[in-house]
């Protein structure tokens, strides 16, 4: 099932689906919970904000610091979070998170191996109004038995919105990517695509985006010659064609993204190819 938006779903269910039944008393006097906590406080860095995430049936950011500084949100809660998350990216934000908490539920034993983390590249509104890029890193603080209870999200500041584009999130174990759930990831991800897509095209210019973007990586990320690109795509069998459901691509792109990075039907190609890989 996907994860539409925080109007039309739950969001408990990004979590509850897979973590339901957590002891909230694991984070209960957890000595290593709390180092980490009193670590984050220690770095003293302006770019950095940080929060605790009680998992279960309803989660719970029980722990926050600098939230304020960056988002203007000393109490932050567990919904506050999607509220902050730019509109554009909020359904591929919300189902890449579900899929890495599938994920960690699937591989327990991994999770809580030393160095297990998972990072992304997320726009979130800063307290100026200003959408930045956040690199977001969660951490295991506390475990329920062999799953995991609690993680500590770890938010820096970086570009401007308009500065960059995210690839897909990565998995990590001993510090390293994991390729194994990271290929499970990547499996995820391309299940919501067409959702993806969806909220900003019509099913006729998905259905060319899901095409074009393979005659795209076939072509070394270069693009074709119009003529030979037909021969490529099924439903579009003129050149008139072509060129209207590239403009119309390109409109609904930069209304709904408003990065000048993605501008055109080529340039959406390219990024989703880094954002939900093809499988080979």
């Amino acid at each position: 099932m996907l994860v539409k938006t925080t109007d039309s779903l739950d969001l408990n269910y990004i979590i509850s689906d897979f973590y339901r039944d957590i002891d909230s008393d694991v984070i209960k006097g957890n000595d290593y919970l709390e180092r980490v906590q009193r670590n984050c406080v220690e770095q003293t860095n302006p770019f950095a904000c940080y929060f605790t995430l009680l998992l279960g049936e309803k989660p719970e950011i029980t722990w926050r610091y600098n939230t304020g500084q960056h988002f203007g949100i000393v109490d932050l809660q567990y919904e506050d979070v999607f509220d902050l998350v730019h509109p554009a990216w909020l359904f591929s934000y919300m189902n890449f998170a579900r899929s890495m908490y599938e994920i960690a539920y699937t591989y327990p034993e991994l999770i809580m191996k030393k160095g297990a983390s998972a990072a992304s590249l997320v726009p979130l509104r800063h307290r100026s109004g200003e959408y930045y890029w956040y690199h977001q890193i969660s951490v295991r603080v506390a475990n329920d038995g062999n799953q995991l209870a609690a993680h500590l999200n770890y938010y820096h500041q970086s570009t401007v919105y308009t500065g960059q584009l995210p690839a897909m999130p990565t998995l990590t174990t001993f510090g390293e990517q994991n390729i194994m759930m990271t290929s499970d990831l990547n499996k995820l991800s391309l299940r919501f695509l067409p959702g993806f897509l969806a909220e900003f095209l019509a099913e006729a210019q998905v259905n060319f985006m899901l095409q074009y973007r393979k005659v795209i990586a076939a072509n070394g990320g270069k693009k074709i010659v119009q003529r030979e690109l037909l021969n490529h795509i099924d439903g579009v069998d003129t050149i008139d064609n072509l060129n209207k459901i590239k403009q119309r691509i390109k409109k609904s792109l930069m209304a709904h993204f408003q990065h000048p990075s993605l501008d055109s039907a080529h340039s959406l190609a390219i990024w989703l190819n880094r954002y939900f890989p093809l499988m080979s």
